[in-house]
């Protein structure tokens, strides 16, 4: 776990739960898997890098994961927009339901808690900037070619008009801006114990990751308006995250093991649910990716148990 840098281990660990345990993505098509590792690798890594070299806190990345979701399901993928598909709530040419849900599960599954499970495993570089100024744009180059060039092959018919690009690179900027201007939390004098065990804070964030997506996969199907629709999955949403807030799940200073237990509880759910979007997808690939990864986290938890003591004073 440990004999390959941070930055590596962050930009190969994004796409695993969102695409292949999740079972969203073709797990034998080389080619998909490419276009992932260019897209949730870079992405992930130029929010955690934006957020150590300005100094903020996860506000910011909660930010920036709102550009991420414009960036992959607009400008790339267009599922935003495309009028064939997922419409509920369709309005000016958005298909606010879906982008609602793609919020919710890219912003939790692609950005928060991959970032947050790679900075309990490297807690010691967890401050650091992990790739070099050079690397950094280097990532952006990989990053937007991937969106703005494989994207159209992907996604070629019912683009919107400029209209929508311009809305959509304002609201990128805008993302960008705001999430440079958030306050600087401030710093942790040192390192702190959750007033909550692990176990609390592992359960806690599997049973919030659990209501989110049950109201997520419900919602688009209530009989009520696409507005109330978009309104119960945004705040059961941000109610889970105010949750994890007032848990202390996003403190500064906030030990390795309670960091490492909040991400597993989100990423957890998706390997408990591996087999229905087994039967659901027609093969055993998420089951495969969810055994891979309990067994990564089986033992990098054992790890950092066993690294504990000899952090203490």
């Amino acid at each position: 776990m440990r004999r390959i840098q941070p930055a590596w281990f962050l930009f190969l660990f994004a796409p695993l739960t969102a695409e292949y345990v999740s079972g969203s993505s073709p797990y034998l098509n080389p080619f998909v898997l490419l276009a992932n590792l260019l897209l949730y690798g870079p992405g992930a890594l130029l929010i955690r890098e934006l957020k150590v070299r300005w100094r903020k806190g996860w506000l910011a990345v909660f930010i920036l994961a709102v550009a991420y979701v414009v960036a992959e399901e607009g400008l790339m993928l267009n599922t935003l927009f495309d009028p064939t598909k997922n419409t509920a709530g369709r309005l000016w040419g958005v298909n606010w339901v879906w982008s609602a849900g793609m919020l919710v599960v890219h912003s939790l599954v692609s950005i928060i808690m991959p970032i947050l499970l790679a900075e309990a495993i490297y807690d010691e570089k967890a401050n650091e900037a992990w790739v070099k100024p050079g690397t950094f744009y280097v990532l952006l180059t990989m990053f937007s070619a991937n969106v703005l060039g494989f994207g159209l092959l992907l996604a070629p018919s019912h683009r919107p008009g400029a209209v929508h690009y311009l809305a959509e690179a304002a609201i990128i900027v805008a993302c960008l801006w705001l999430a440079n201007r958030v306050p600087v939390p401030r710093p942790a004098a040192a390192e702190t114990k959750s007033s909550h065990s692990p176990v609390w804070l592992y359960v806690a964030s599997l049973s919030g990751m659990l209501a989110t997506m049950v109201a997520s996969f419900a919602a688009p199907a209530l009989p009520i308006p696409g507005v109330a629709k978009v309104a119960m999955m945004l705040a059961v949403y941000l109610g889970f995250l105010g949750f994890l807030h007032h848990s202390g799940a996003f403190d500064p200073g906030l030990d390795p093991l309670s960091r490492f237990a909040v991400a597993c509880g989100v990423i957890s759910f998706w390997v408990l649910a591996s087999p229905l979007m087994a039967l659901a997808k027609g093969n055993v690939g998420p089951v495969v990716f969810a055994v891979l990864t309990a067994g990564f986290l089986a033992r990098a938890r054992k790890r950092l148990r066993k690294e504990l003591p000899s952090r203490k004073p």
